[in-house]
């Protein structure tokens, strides 16, 4: 008996994300505003899909929001911060995959969470403490995500969006 054959196209493309509301947890400290944007998104594909990719990509666009304003640190893979960038090759990226059905069809789930900080310096302590509240004040930003598959080339890209929440420490 011959297997079915495999329809890369439509496994490659069938990526689905989770994208709940994300956080943004603002401070200061001194004269200084810190805000902790904690990713958390979910990208869904196929077993096959997934077995068929060389790598899963993710990006992140702040220009939806406030934080589009602020410069930020990442950690890459080996705990070390990198400046204004985060990887998005999912190979380089700590994650957790586990297997789901989604309307009846095995997938993968592939969790991304990870920290951003955006820090910005102001003069003097009130200023950063005013920002931080006109920042908390914020309720329509959103931040949107991108994901496609590499496999001998870039197949289009999935995206969506959500909204953000910031919240004060006090």
């Amino acid at each position: 008996m011959k297997n079915a054959a495999i329809d890369t196209e439509v496994l490659i493309h069938e990526i689905k994300f989770n994208a709940p509301i994300q956080y943004v947890v603002t401070s200061v400290s001194g004269d200084t505003l810190k805000m902790i944007y904690y990713e958390n998104v979910s990208l869904f594909i196929p077993p096959n899909g997934l077995n068929l990719s060389y790598a899963l990509h993710l990006t992140q666009d702040f220009s939806g929001s406030l934080l589009k304003n602020f410069n930020y640190n990442a950690y890459d893979q080996y705990g070390d911060y990198t400046y204004d960038w985060a990887d998005d090759n999912l190979n380089n990226v700590t994650k957790t995959i586990t297997d789901t059905t989604i309307n009846g069809t095995s997938m993968k789930n592939i969790t991304v969470e990870r920290p951003f900080i955006f820090t910005k310096v102001y003069n003097n302590a009130q200023l950063a403490t005013a920002e931080k509240d006109s920042v908390n004040a914020v309720i329509t930003d959103k931040i949107s995500f991108s994901s496609f598959v590499y496999f001998g080339k870039d197949y289009p890209a999935t995206t969506t969006s959500t909204s953000i929440l910031y919240l004060s420490l006090k």
